[in-house]
């Protein structure tokens, strides 16, 4: 199969129009031509400058919705680190929420392929955005000077600017957008184990000046809204990637399994290893349909928490499952399955850790079970 081949099995029950399949195609195509010249993964520094390239040059593929989540079923396919691909990323919190004069501006460079990060995780994790200590004071211009620090910040000297979370002077929580050469932002690489495609480390601010009046996104006091809404819309796209990679592996390992038999290197499949075709196949096309809705214009942000979790989850016990049936060969380092599980753990821990998620679904579940047993009793 091919990374179409898996969205066209789903295509009777999706409302897939001809012209979003042509889109879709044209990407794909597009996606291969890129592929040609990637440099691998021996040196990160080169491996992120193109990247960089790739994002550009898809940059006239562009859409909203559907499109963009199978964009990024197709992108993960071939490489997780192709998350970034293609689409606006956190620069669409800019576009939504900046103003106007901003708005403008950022539109056009994310058209050319310029990419924004996003600064939100502090010691205590990311969940808990409410505690975020990095703080604006104000001055006596009026404009505000930040002093604090952000983790695990990933597309950490890639990225043209960040969206921001902080505690604004009024105490509440608010978001803004703050160039890469701001002075007095400092930025801190870490080695990460996984996801290694892209920077990632520390954000510091050490007396960053800004004007709110400019670089500030919604209003004071909306850092959380922007937040829970970027989110919602961002975790199934997150979901659909890792999908992704794991049919991706799962294609792999068909095909050399087949050129195994085919050649007289094995004499049959045992029944163990077709057994976890079947059922990997069907979990990842489970979790595909449970992503694909929760990127829908009516998506809730529980179908999006739960939805992340369970199908990145999915991705990882699938390759961990698959990885095996072809032996040694795909636990070398610098096999593409190997990458592929590294990857997708540390994917458990990026945009949200799924214990956490999985938790924060089961409350609300319960809350509204709970209101429900209220009503009948009244």
């Amino acid at each position: 199969m091919t990374a179409l081949e898996w969205l066209e099995m789903l295509r009777p029950g999706l409302d897939i129009d001809a012209g979003l399949w042509a889109a879709w195609q044209r990407l794909d195509t597009a996606l291969d031509d890129v592929a040609d010249d990637d440099p691998g993964t021996s040196d990160p520094a080169t491996r992120s400058r193109w990247l960089r390239r790739v994002r550009t040059r898809l940059a006239p593929h562009r859409g909203t919705g559907l499109w963009q989540a199978g964009a990024q079923f197709l992108a993960g396919y071939r490489d997780l680190d192709l998350r970034e691909a293609t689409g606006t990323g956190h620069g669409q919190m800019i576009l939504d929420h900046a103003p106007d004069l901003l708005a403008s501006h950022w539109e056009q460079q994310l058209a050319g392929g310029a990419l924004v990060g996003i600064a939100a995780t502090e010691a205590h994790g990311g969940s808990r955005i409410q505690e975020i200590t990095t703080t604006a004071r104000v001055m006596p211009s009026g404009r505000w000077q930040v002093h604090g620090s952000k983790c695990w910040v990933s597309r950490l000297t890639e990225s043209d600017a960040f969206v921001v979370f902080l505690r604004d002077p009024a105490g509440t929580i608010s978001a803004v957008v703050i160039d890469a050469a701001t002075p007095g932002l400092v930025r801190e690489p870490r080695a990460p184990s996984g996801l290694g495609g892209w920077s990632w480390g520390m954000l510091i601010f050490d007396g960053v000046n800004l004007d709110p009046a400019v670089c500030l996104l919604g209003g004071v006091g909306e850092g959380l809204r922007i937040f829970r809404d970027r989110f919602t819309g961002f975790r199934p796209l997150v979901t659909l990637c890792a999908l992704g990679t794991a049919a991706g592996v799962h294609d792999q390992v068909r095909r050399l399994l087949a050129d195994r038999t085919a050649r007289g290197i094995v004499p049959r499949i045992r029944d163990n290893a077709l057994i976890t075709l079947g059922s990997t196949w069907a979990q990842i096309n489970a979790a595909i349909l449970l992503a694909l809705h929760a990127s829908g214009p009516d998506s809730h942000d529980l179908t999006a928490r739960l939805g992340k979790a369970h199908g990145v989850d999915t991705a990882c016990h699938a390759v961990a499952a698959l990885a095996p049936l072809i032996g040694a060969v795909g636990f070398q380092h610098d096999h593409p399955i190997a990458k592929a599980r590294a990857d997708l753990a540390a994917l458990q821990f990026a945009d949200g850790i799924h214990d956490s998620l999985y938790r924060s679904g089961g409350s609300e579940l319960l809350r509204t079970a709970t209101r429900w047993a209220r009503l009948q009793a009244a």
